[in-house]
């Protein structure tokens, strides 16, 4: 059951993103912050239960300020903000901002928090990783904003071609990677199927429409693939509670989790390494 609502919530977040790259330029400027922010919402309610096994409403109201704020203020940003001298202005730097609030906040938060001890410690540091994972989440919005901007000829003229049909390989990727999930194997198996999944619907789609970011759009893939996987490999970590791992909130977070970040690896992908 866990993993069957792990896997529906990893692709059914994917189909609305994917038909959101495909339509957004008819539709209004704010509906990949709206989305956004629904995905954000979910992944603040659920993950506290991934850690402890029952909600945390202080830590989710921290969670959801941390994306909230991450996704709005890179959609909202003056199209010429500069935040370095940079030639390109990645617009990293509310992200990265919005990322360590979250982190303070969450030590604030666990310092008047019983009981103490390792317990403390590890629940501090998952949901620090929380407060980071949930900020990644304006890697969409970012790749959103710029294909919405592109098409209405804000930015001139598109400085790489093929980033929509990149954005659609990546999320196909983590939708075959996350059905992966759904096999009944022993774990390690299940993970070398999940990246093979992932891995081979990135390559088919290349040939379908070949082009400049076929490369990277592959590469996309496999690392939207090794993201499930990993998150996969938790299934049996005795580091959580049986009870957490098990409770199916607990199984949104982890598809809505993986799904959040990989907006971040491809906005990497796309402005960042040298293609």
């Amino acid at each position: 059951m866990r993993r069957t609502i792990s896997a529906f919530t990893a692709v059914a977040a994917a189909t609305v993103l994917a038909v959101l790259t495909a339509f957004l330029p008819s539709l209004p400027a704010l509906t990949g912050p709206v989305v956004m922010s629904a995905l954000v919402v979910a992944f603040a309610l659920t993950w506290p239960v991934l850690i402890t096994a029952a909600p945390r409403w202080g830590v989710s109201a921290v969670l959801g300020a941390t994306g909230l704020a991450s996704v709005w203020v890179v959609s909202l940003l003056p199209a010429h903000a500069q935040f370095s001298s940079a030639p390109t202005e990645l617009w990293l730097a509310p992200v990265g901002g919005a990322a360590a609030l979250g982190i303070l906040a969450m030590f604030v938060i666990q310092t008047f928090t019983l009981p103490g001890g390792v317990h403390r410690f590890m629940t501090t540091a998952m949901f620090s990783v929380g407060s980071v994972i949930v900020a990644t989440a304006a890697g969409w919005a970012l790749l959103l904003r710029n294909k919405y901007e592109v098409a209405n000829g804000m930015l001139g003229v598109e400085r790489i071609t093929g980033v929509t049909w990149l954005m659609l390989t990546i999320l196909a990727a983590l939708a075959a990677a996350s059905l992966a999930t759904l096999l009944k194997s022993r774990l390690r198996t299940r993970m070398v199927a999940i990246v093979v999944a992932g891995t081979l619907v990135a390559v088919a789609l290349q040939f379908l429409r070949p082009g400049p970011l076929s490369v990277p759009a592959v590469l996309a893939g496999i690392v939207a693939a090794l993201i499930v996987a990993l998150t996969e490999s938790f299934a049996d970590s005795r580091e959580l509670p049986a009870a957490a791992r098990q409770h199916p909130v607990s199984a949104v977070a982890v598809g809505s989790g993986t799904t959040i970040v990989t907006g971040m690896v491809s906005y990497i992908v796309i402005h960042v390494l040298p293609w």
